[in-house]
This record gives structure tokens, C-alpha cells and sequence, in this order.
């Protein structure tokens, strides 16, 4: 089942690898290290390239992190290729060997980039709230990179659900209204448009109490628009949107018990330059929220582990509207898994 997944939903599904705020400038290079390192965006002349960051002679990782070059240079022999992958040098070689670095044809939606085959500017065409994913004047902050103990799907489920938020996170379930929201379905994707606790005035915990403070104090004491928007365009690629806030993940699957998760955190370029307090507030809460989500996951998977080992099947009902969306995604995964049968 597993490796249908990857065959069916993932190998077949849009790909993310990145925003092209990880290179903004001409020469700025981000290599993906969720590849193990074999991927990096690169910004050349003519926009973004998604290059193999494998030598194409003695077959080297050649750069590392992010930065800004002119040219990509391998460290082992000094073999050189311009910022669209091609071969520009390989010393003593008496020709230049006619080799480029491989590449993937990048999709382009909103800055979000993805290597297909599935289109996302068709997928994503009809969102209601397309307005709010406007990523003009926002830097890139920070890139972490999670690993979890539990399956891929298991993450989904819990995202999409909003029935455990009252009870299980204090902080999140004092920011967002989740007695107050609504669903923007798409046949590949859902967005759970939240609306925020009047006032804010009442935080959870003291850590969402700071990011309360921050929020405030940027919108002058305003509610917010929303309290959030959750959408997840499958089979594991989520955006989010916050208050002045923008944060990117998507899921990679390494094993039925084991997934990765690729977390980018976007904010207006002043407040990432000048105003820390508030970038640290909200990433404390994301985090906060992050490790209460890997709780339920792991009570999830134990649960439903020691049901298979007993030749047990017990779906519960769902509770409508606050697990309509996971009934949607559902709904999804066993469409594309059944063309399999």
C-alpha cells in the first residue's frame, strides 16, 4: 500500500520543492535539504532553475546551504557550470565534455514552485481566497525540517480535523474560533477558513499569550481578518496563512511509520528585519501547537497499530462540519487508490 501511495499520489502529484523567495536575487542558490542535498533552486537571468547539485563528473555534492555565486563550482576537480547547469570548464580536460547538469521544468503558482506532472494553476484556479496568498513584499525567514514517527496520512487527518482543537491546544484553540469557520472545497484541495477569537483577549498558554501581544500590536489592536487559513492541497503540500504571517510545508513520506515534514516561514520584509519579537512569538506558537499535533499522531498510529494486530477494522463516525474535511480527503485517497483494483 505503501508504495502505491508514492506511485499514485505522490510520484503522480504536483511535487513542491520551494518558493522562489529562497533565491530572490540573481546568483542566490538554496539547496533543498530534504534531497539529501542532490536538489538546489538557482536564480540565473532567466528565473528559477531547479539544477542537480551532482557533479556530472566524479558525481559530488558540490555546494552546500544558500548563498550567492556566479558559477557553480564542484570543490573535488574544479569542474564549473554557469547558473543554468551548463559545463563552462573542466581543467586538463583538452575539450570541454559536452555535459550539463540535469534539471526539472519548474510550475509556478503564486511563487509557490513545483516539478509536476500535476498542474497547480489548474488545481488551485477556483480558491476563494486567492487574494490572501499574496506573497509580495515577504522574505523567507527560516526553513526547518521535522521528522516525525508516524505515517504521512496520519499528519494529514490531524490537520484537516478541527474537532480535537478545543480540547488538545489551549493556545491554538483561544486564537482561532473553530465554532466559526467554513470550507473552500476543490477536487484537489480544501481550505479551512477560520475566523479569530473576538479580541484576541483571552491566550491559552503563556506562549500564545506573547504572540496574542504581537499580533495586536502590529494590526494597532484589531481583530484579525481571520484567525487563520488552513489548506492543504494533497496529497501532503499545506499553506497557511496568520496575521502578517505566510508558512509553506509539505509532507515527504520515507516509510509507513516515518515522515518528513519541510516547514517555511514567510513574513512582510520589515517585520522580518526589524521587528524579531514578533517572528519569535509566532514561531514559539507554531511550535507549541506542532509538538501538541505529534501527540495526537502518535496516540493515533499506537492505536490504530494495536487494532491491526488484533485483525481489527474500527472507523469511527465522523462529527459534521469540524471532520467534514477530513471525510473530503478521504473521499480523495481512496479515489486514486481504487484505480489501482
Amino acid at each position: 500500500i505503501f508504495e502505491l501511495e508514492k506511485k499514485l499520489l505522490f510520484d503522480a502529484g504536483p511535487n513542491y520543492v520551494g518558493h522562489e523567495l529562497m533565491v530572490p536575487y540573481v546568483g542566490d542558490y538554496q539547496v533543498l535539504a530534504w534531497t539529501g542535498d542532490a536538489w538546489m533552486l538557482v536564480r540565473n537571468a532567466s528565473g528559477v532553475e531547479l539544477l542537480s547539485n551532482v557533479c556530472r563528473h566524479r558525481q559530488s555534492i558540490m555546494i552546500e546551504g544558500r548563498g550567492n555565486t556566479e558559477n557553480i563550482v564542484c570543490p573535488l576537480h574544479r569542474w564549473t557550470y554557469d547558473l543554468k547547469g551548463e559545463l563552462l570548464g573542466a581543467p586538463l580536460f583538452p575539450e570541454t565534455p559536452c555535459v550539463k547538469l540535469h534539471s526539472t521544468p519548474l510550475l509556478n503558482w503564486n511563487g509557490l514552485l513545483f516539478a509536476g506532472p500535476r498542474d497547480p494553476r489548474k488545481d488551485l484556479a477556483r480558491i476563494t481566497t486567492m487574494a490572501d496568498w499574496d506573497f509580495n513584499g515577504y522574505v523567507l525567514d527560516s526553513v526547518s525540517v521535522e521528522e516525525y514517527d508516524m505515517n504521512w496520512k496520519t499528519f494529514v487527518e490531524t490537520y484537516l480535523e478541527v474537532y480535537h482543537v478545543n480540547p488538545y491546544h489551549p493556545g491554538l484553540g483561544n486564537f482561532t474560533d473553530c465554532e466559526n469557520f467554513s470550507v473552500d472545497y476543490g477536487e484537489e484541495y480544501s481550505i479551512q477558513v477560520v475566523a479569530a477569537k473576538a479580541g484576541l483577549g483571552r491566550p491559552g498558554t503563556p506562549v500564545y499569550r506573547k504572540w496574542h501581544e504581537a499580533c495586536l500590536k502590529q494590526l494597532d489592536g484589531r481583530t484579525p481578518k481571520y484567525g487563520a487559513l488552513w489548506a492543504s492541497y494533497y496529497p501532503g503540500l499545506t499553506f497557511e496563512w496568520y496575521p502578517n504571517v505566510l508558512v509553506v510545508s509539505h509532507l515527504i513520506p520515507r516509510s509507513p511509520g516515518r515522515t518528513t515534514n519541510v516547514v517555511e516561514f514567510y513574513y512582510p520584509e520589515e517585520i522580518a528585519l526589524f521587528e524579531r519579537e514578533f517572528v519569535e512569538a509566532q514561531q514559539a506558537a507554531y511550535v507549541e501547537t506542532a509538538i501538541e499535533d505529534n501527540e495526537i499522531c502518535e496516540r493515533l498510529d499506537r492505536g490504530r497499530r494495536a487494532l491491526y494486530r488484533q485483525g481489527i477494522d474500527d472507523a469511527g463516525p465522523y462529527q459534521s462540519p469540524m471532520e467534514d474535511a477530513e471525510v473530503h480527503f478521504h473521499e480523495w485517497l481512496h479515489a486514486r487508490l481504487d484505480r489501482s483494483a
